[in-house]
């Protein structure tokens, strides 16, 4: 039986049964699993509600109806649904000892829990779970399954109107007023120092938490619901490392972590599991630290049972057909790379169970038609696979592509390419797996992936015709899943299978026999170094014909791509996998019963006694160059905890700061005043540029000695985060086991460090000290000198935009501080960050009401950019929003006259002519409106005098010509003669 990679871990199958059947007239669909195991075991799911069409902004990030559904472990909680009428995320639910709940507006900086968490019930360790989830998050919850408010509930996060109220609270800030503690809270989240000791808890969310929107109770587990980041650091890192582009960039990035993690620490909880993979990001970079990850709720995770349940195996139901599938896997739950490998290259992992760790590493994930696992395809379908027979077997030497398209076209298409490539596309797309698995995907999602016009005929037929159509490579369903090729569609034949077999179960079988043959296994080594190995770059991809074609875009973040794992040749095959020890029907299979189950070779790397088959030399020489290779792949085993053993997630430690009680906590209907301290001259002060900043090696070195945390369990992440940013700058993690060994028993730091810029190995240094009480403590890290002032005002600036509320709320509130002085006083630099988070609120905006808001921005910015940063992010914004032939009260602002000179001014006279100049004469060709042919006319006559009689000839007047009796509008005629008269004037003259 394959071992479960999580408690309550399911197959794809089993889990969307289980919320299908739990979640049913919710209107959510589920899309696939979230697995942590190279096997499609999972306890949390990508699920899908359908958009109504409007597509809002967060920053430049577009919401969409994609949710991930975690489940949390355990039994009923007996918790009474408590509904807001207004916010259904305003109230916290907090648990008391007598399993009822309370709605409660904590004040108090911390949690104490007492007791041992191992040893908690299940119902206590749900408890304690929803519990750190409510306080550190305002969430809604649901204590029976209703299908209307989950609906609500999603419906509110895509008309972004969950956090309307934080918004508000910060816009009347800006007057000097408040209507409750959401804007003060949200002041001291990002560093506000005024409003240290406020801490509303459960009413505002940190921004660089990813919301909560629900956890929903059903019979015998709770859901949370979550939105879908696009991006993690991981796929950041290995997909398009120039994203995080600069310096300040990776310090920008770091901060906002360390401002979430500070956060957390004030709760008295630490995360436990921070790594790459689990820092998540939007389109616009903005990093999250979700929930779901922190050590104690992750432990939780997946559906509860007694011990022995069926509910922990890998299939839920008795019915299940995956059943069989999984059998007989022999993966367990880590990803430890060097133990996987030794097994599958002493036979004791088939090839098909490392192909899959292979795909793990390298990002794939099950389920996911853009980034599906790969694997090879080893026989072209034409006769029986035939060990002892040439004919047939794919050779594995090429890839697939190549086999496809033939050498001589691959080597036209790199020779006669602008940037010369041979490979075009992944090696496995979207629009392959699709067809593959077309039998079993909706036609909802053949549409959106294969073509828009529903044509069953039009997908091949038969495996063999399959094959010969794809130049992509197989998918491991074709390797173990018999479904595969039977078809949900009336309308759709089953996929034919070869003549050679009479059932799916047959052909299955011997397709699995053949991906595990020797034949496969001595030649699979070429595969991987095509797919994931040193043949995807240098002169080897070239040699191979494997080069790829390069992105566009390279610092656009990308989530699927290709990962070279290995930079060597990867070693041969020792032994092939015993028939025995993979295939699922060993009593009835007959070369089964003729080897024996017996076969399996107890070789391992760090045994000396050779095979048979071996002889002394050969075999040592393949131990060497194995052993060797393994030595090379350190980055493949990071490690980012110092501590190993699990812990619980709370501390017990007392804070110092005062408990607020019952009368003292700000209830959230609660409407104050003016807030006596609050002085809204003194938050714009806070904004700083780096100009009068001293940031130097002393700096941080009197920063480092004074470092100290007081609970070893926040130090560990300190721990962490020294890991990540050095392997942000290193480009490869920076410890793995045997290193981190070594560290902790000599003291000896590993020799990347070096590799580092002096600032940034300081700091490193610092948070991964050995002697936990010498790191420094999460909000001590945030006062470090590594962070220059532009920095945190960066991020005081930019931080309100992530709420979730209509963008027209967050322009109002972006453009007062931008008129307050709030970019001049960032800097140029700081700027410019900003400028890709704000400016999309001015070419989204659509009401009239925001006009003058989008114009005092556009105007901020221009004031503030560089000229470079102008034409890059003002001047796309001004040419969309000229180019949109309807009326709008924002495209007239844009063509005043006073406008258009400050642009000029910015852009330069040729900018100017060449990319604006065209679209003003534009709006007077059969323009709609007579406001906007009106305000065109005036800018083109006032500029005429500007750009001098010879470019006003060529660049206004011909047009104009052109124009006439073509639609040219009675302003374009009026502006035609006021313009030429004069021209004409001075030309006889």
């Amino acid at each position: 039986m394959a071992r479960s990679p999580g408690t309550g871990a399911m197959c794809p199958d089993c889990l969307e049964r289980r919320i299908r059947s739990d979640l049913a007239g919710s209107g959510l669909s589920f899309v696939h699993g979230v697995s942590d195991s190279p096997l499609p075991f999972a306890s949390s799911a990508v699920v899908q509600m359908a958009s109504d069409g409007s597509d809002q902004c967060i920053g430049s990030q577009k919401t969409c109806g994609y949710f991930v559904l975690v489940v949390l472990n355990g039994g009923k909680t007996y918790v009474d649904t408590k509904k807001c009428e207004n916010n259904p995320l305003e109230q916290s639910l907090i648990f008391k000892d007598d399993n009822h709940c309370a709605v409660q507006a904590d004040s108090s900086p911390g949690i104490e829990h007492v007791g041992d968490l191992q040893s908690s019930s299940s119902s206590n360790n749900q408890q304690l779970t929803v519990n750190i989830i409510t306080k550190l998050t305002p969430v809604y919850y649901l204590g029976r399954v209703a299908t209307t408010e989950i609906r609500d509930l999603m419906a509110s996060y895509m008309n972004l109107s969950i956090e309307q109220d934080v918004i508000n609270s910060l816009n009347l800030l800006c007057e000097n007023t408040i209507s409750g503690p959401a804007g003060l809270g949200f002041l001291s989240f990002v560093g506000f120092s005024a409003f240290d000791d406020i801490h509303p808890s459960g009413l505002v969310r940190h921004p660089n938490i990813l919301p909560v929107l629900a956890v929903v109770e059903s019979s015998d587990c709770c859901y949370m619901f979550q939105p879908k980041a696009p991006y993690t650091l991981e796929n950041i890192m290995h997909y398009s490392p120039e994203a995080l582009c600069s310096d300040w960039h990776i310090r920008f990035f770091i901060y906002q972590i360390m401002s979430a993690l500070a956060y957390l620490h004030d709760f008295g909880v630490h995360h436990g599991n921070l790594k790459p993979s689990t820092i998540l990001m939007s389109d616009s970079l903005w990093p999250y630290l979700s929930i779901s990850d922190i050590s104690h709720v992750k432990q939780n995770r997946g559906f509860g049972g007694p011990e022995g349940s069926i509910l922990n195996s890998c299939c839920a139901e008795e019915d299940c057909s995956s059943r069989s599938i999984f059998a007989s896997f022999n993966l367990p739950s880590s990803l430890d790379w060097s133990s996987h490998f030794k097994r599958w290259w002493t036979g004791e992992l088939s090839n098909y169970e490392y192909l899959l760790v292979l795909n793990k590493l390298a990002g794939r994930r099950w389920g996911d038609p853009a980034f599906h696992p790969v694997m090879p395809w080893v026989i072209d379908f034409t006769v029986r696979p035939d060990e002892n027979s040439d004919i047939g077997w794919r050779d594995l030497t090429k890839s697939k592509w190549r086999l496809a398209k033939g050498d001589e076209q691959l080597d036209f298409t790199y020779s006669s390419s602008d940037v010369p490539y041979h490979v075009s596309d992944e090696c496995l797309s979207e629009l392959a797996v699709c067809s593959y698995k077309a039998r079993r995907l909706s036609k909802t999602i053949l549409r959106s992936a294969v073509r828009s016009v529903y044509e069953p005929n039009e997908y091949p037929s038969s495996m063999q015709r399959l094959y010969q159509w794809t130049p992509d490579e197989c998918i491991p369903e074709f390797y173990s899943d018999p479904w595969i090729f039977v078809s949900l569609h009336s309308e759709m034949s089953n996929l034919a299978l070869p003549s050679w077999v009479t059932s799916s179960e047959e052909f299955i079988c011997l397709h699995r026999d053949a991906l595990e043959s020797d034949r496969v296994s001595q030649q699979l080594h070429h595969w991987i170094d095509i797919t994931f190995g040193y043949k995807l770059a240098g002169e080897a991809s070239v040699e191979a014909k494997n080069v790829m074609l390069p992105p566009s875009d390279p610092s656009r973040p990308k989530s699927i791509g290709r990962r070279q794992l290995f930079t060597k040749p990867h070693p041969k095959r020792l032994i092939s996998t015993p028939h025995s020890a993979y295939h699922n029907k060993v009593e009835s299979c007959a070369r089964c019963q003729r080897k024996g189950s017996n076969s399996t070779t107890d070789v391992l790397l760090n045994d000396c006694n050779p095979p048979n088959m071996f002889s002394q030399v050969d075999y040592l020489e393949e131990f060497e160059q194995a052993t060797l290779f393994m030595e090379l792949q350190h980055h493949l085993n990071p490690i980012y905890s110092y501590s190993n053993t699990a812990a619980c997630c709370c501390s017990s430690v007392k804070y110092l700061k005062r408990q607020f009680s019952d009368q003292e906590v700000l209830q959230p209907d609660s409407v104050l005043s003016v807030v006596p301290d609050f002085d809204f001259g003194s938050y714009l002060e806070c904004f700083e540029s780096d100009d009068s900043s001293s940031i130097g090696y002393q700096e941080l070195l009197r920063w480092k000695q004074r470092s100290c945390s007081v609970i070893e369990h926040h130090a560990n992440d300190i721990f962490s985060i020294g890991c990540i940013l050095a392997e942000i700058y290193l480009h490869r993690p920076l410890f793995d086991a045997s290193l981190l060994a070594a560290y902790k028993e000599t003291g000896m730091l590993p020799g990347a460090l070096h590799e580092l810029p002096v600032h940034v190995r300081l700091l490193v240094e610092s948070c991964i000290q050995r002697q936990w009480e010498r790191r420094p403590c999460s909000k001590h890290l945030l006062e470090s000198p590594y962070f220059p002032p532009s920095v945190r005002s960066a991020y005081m600036f930019l931080a309100p935009l992530q709420l979730l509320c209509t963008s027209g709320d967050r322009l109002k509130y972006v453009t007062k501080l931008a008129s307050e002085g709030t970019l001049k006083a960032m800097g140029e630099f700081a700027a410019e960050v900003c400028a890709p988070y704000c400016l999309p609120f001015v070419s989204s905006s659509r009401l009239d009401v925001d006009t003058e808001s989008c114009l005092r921005l556009l105007k901020e910015f221009l004031k503030c950019l560089s000229v470079q940063a102008a034409k890059k992010h003002i001047l796309p914004i001004i040419q969309k929003i000229l180019q949109v032939p309807e009326y709008s009260h924002l495209k007239v602002s844009l063509l005043q006259d006073s406008f258009v000179r400050e642009l000029w001014k910015k852009l330069g006279k040729q900018t100017y002519i060449e990319k604006v100049h065209p679209l003003v004469i534009a709006n007077l060709h059969n323009s709609p409106n007579k406001i906007t042919a009106s305000s065109a006319s005036i800018v083109l006559i006032g500029s005429s005098e500007e750009l001098g009689i010879p470019i006003t000839v060529h660049q206004t007047v011909l047009p104009l010509i052109h124009s006439f009796g073509k639609g040219l509008c009675d302003d374009g005629i009026e502006t035609l003669v006021r313009i030429g008269i004069p021209v004409n004037t001075v030309s006889l003259w």
